[in-house]
């Protein structure tokens, strides 16, 4: 993905994939067809969708499920609240399967949000 994205209006939904330099979307800009009377141009950077999964809503899932299970299952202690490196440790390892999922079907995000916009002028 290209580090920056560009549109003739700030507030736009989707943005024209850019370029890895704000010049070279200042120069699509100025280039492009839709440019009509746009004196400037916003320029913002991409930021890429993370995955991640958190530990600690998967064991409280899964603790709901044995309880619906089993009643006896409330007093299955599923993880240790005061232990955070053994969440932590599992969510990496959840995380790491998930990404690996989504690589192996081509199913990544290929989306992103565009951060720090800024005002460039196409005049000179």
């Amino acid at each position: 993905m290209e580090k920056y994205s560009w549109n003739f209006n700030e507030n736009a939904e989707r943005w024209y994939e850019g370029a890895d330099t704000i010049a070279e979307c200042i120069a699509q800009a100025r280039a492009s067809e839709e440019r009509e009377d746009n004196i400037a141009v916003y320029i913002g950077e991409n930021i890429s969708f993370g995955v991640s999964v958190d530990a600690e809503s998967v064991l409280e899932q899964i603790a709901s499920e044995a309880y619906e299970f089993c009643e006896l299952a409330e007093d299955w202690d599923i993880y240790d609240h005061k232990k955070q490196n053994e969440l932590n440790e599992l969510s990496e390892q959840l995380t790491a399967v998930v990404q690996a999922w989504l690589t192996k079907y081509n199913r990544e995000p290929s989306f992103w949000k565009v951060d720090g916009i800024k005002r460039y002028s196409l005049e000179g």
